[in-house]
């Protein structure tokens, strides 16, 4: 299980990644709902990229401010899920989920393009 210890100690312990479930509220911006269990599927796996991401993981002490998906769009446009880590004496880092054909995180760009997982028996 991953725990985020940002609101306690100010940032997480040096090598623990970052919680999968966020403390910060995952909200929806542009509608009257509720995020899905597919919005929160999408926020636990861009997490997990960005965990495996050496860039990422060469930031101290980052810590999700801002987790929103963006109801105006589809969830497989880029831009549907916005992900906000403020990093100490640094600029904040931003990225962009959505579901897509492949796992892929774009540094440069902040795009994260996580693979759906097909339902059903396989």
């Amino acid at each position: 299980m991953l725990r985020d210890y940002s609101r306690r100690t100010g940032g997480r312990l040096p090598g623990e990644p970052v919680s999968a479930e966020p403390e910060v509220a995952l909200t929806v911006v542009g509608a009257d709902r509720l995020p899905s269990p597919q919005d929160r599927a999408l926020v636990v796996a861009a997490q997990a990229l960005l965990l495996k991401d050496e860039q990422f993981k060469a930031l101290k002490n980052p810590v999700l401010s801002r987790c929103e998906v963006n109801a105006g769009l589809e969830d497989t446009v880029s831009g549907y899920l916005y992900l906000r880590y403020d990093v100490p004496r640094e600029v904040p880092q931003e990225f962009w989920a959505h579901w897509g054909g492949k796992d892929r995180v774009a540094w440069k760009s902040g795009q994260i393009m996580v693979k759906r997982m097909q339902s059903g028996r396989g």
